[in-house]
């Protein structure tokens, strides 16, 4: 009897373990994000971080998960954890910055994409992408890596917000020229202009966004004829 009452004892003790890895909990959660169960993700994420507060792959992913949750904070708050183990990580400032702003917080956004292309892992175009390949393939510092002219767009959007019109123009044209989101770009550039009474250069710009089918261009361009 005293022997049986040990062995269920252990089998308790043993329910209540968890001996499952962070990399399981991830794949896990992962499986869930595909199916669009962001929530759970997060829960199951939440259990992966507290295994490994720095398992970067993880911070990032819940950080997706709550943006497109509009949990815009938390986002953040998981983004600046892995600033807290890798303060230089290209892929997490810019998040950041583009996290502030969806809150419209436009001088932070600038302040953490001006942090983001000062980093290591900004890169000048896709010639210069080299990959880093770590023993744990899941965290390949490769996967931080941003090309320079994506932030440039970001933060051109950015002043634009905030009436920057001409530090919009130059950061918008460096998208153009590497065909980075090319008639969004072109569409705020145009509005860039129009906005400083370039009335021919709005026309020029509008007009190639208008081409690619969109409706904002084409609508301020009418105002132009």
């Amino acid at each position: 009897m005293l022997k049986q009452i040990f062995y269920i004892l252990i089998l308790i003790v043993l329910s209540g373990c968890d001996f499952a890895t962070p990399e399981e909990y991830y794949n896990e959660a992962y499986e869930l994000e595909e199916q669009g169960r962001f929530e759970e993700a997060i829960q199951i994420l939440d259990k992966a971080i507290e295994k490994r507060p720095d398992f970067k792959p993880a911070l990032l992913n819940r950080g997706a998960d709550k943006s497109i949750l509009r949990n815009y904070k938390g986002a953040i708050e998981d983004y600046k954890q892995i600033l807290a183990y890798d303060s230089d990580n290209t892929l997490a400032l810019i998040n950041i910055g583009n996290n502030y702003k969806r809150l419209e917080d436009y001088k932070n956004s600038i302040y953490y994409y001006n942090k983001a292309l000062n980093s290591k892992g900004a890169i000048k175009s896709d010639s210069t992408y080299i990959k880093i390949n770590l023993q744990n393939q899941r965290e390949q510092e490769s996967d931080y890596f941003i090309r320079q002219y994506e932030i440039e767009f970001e933060r051109g959007v950015s002043f634009m917000y905030l009436k920057k019109y001409h530090l919009a123009i130059q950061d918008l044209k460096q998208a153009i020229k590497y065909n980075f989101e090319a008639p969004d770009a072109a569409s705020w550039i145009g509005q860039a202009y129009y906005h400083l009474n370039d009335t021919l250069k709005a026309k020029k710009y509008l007009k190639f966004a208008s081409k690619q089918g969109l409706l904002d261009a084409e609508e301020l361009l009418k105002k132009l004829k």
